[in-house]
């Protein structure tokens, strides 16, 4: 067998072994569970709202875009390269 075994790397880390309390779950057993009781029904779905809300938004839910931000692709290319500006 290759590498270390768990009481060799115990051995080597000595006191600064993690020592997890009982009933320690791990993210993804918290994610498993969490999942498992949704589709039993003990736990509801979480509910987002469809639709953006807030000052930067329309009514439809939309982004809308400060003025002035962005720009035009066409007045970045560069005149004097090779290509000569041109997009095909």
């Amino acid at each position: 067998m290759k590498g270390y075994t768990k009481e060799d790397i115990k051995k080597i880390l000595g006191t600064s072994w993690p020592t997890m309390p009982e009933g320690h779950e791990t993210g993804n057993q918290l994610r498993r569970r969490k999942g498992k009781e949704m589709r039993e029904g003990l736990r509801p779905y979480p509910t987002y709202p469809a639709k953006k809300v807030g000052p930067n938004f329309d009514e439809d839910g939309k982004y809308i875009y400060p003025e002035g931000s962005g720009f035009n692709y066409m007045d970045r290319l560069d005149p004097n390269s090779e290509w000569g500006g041109k997009v095909s």
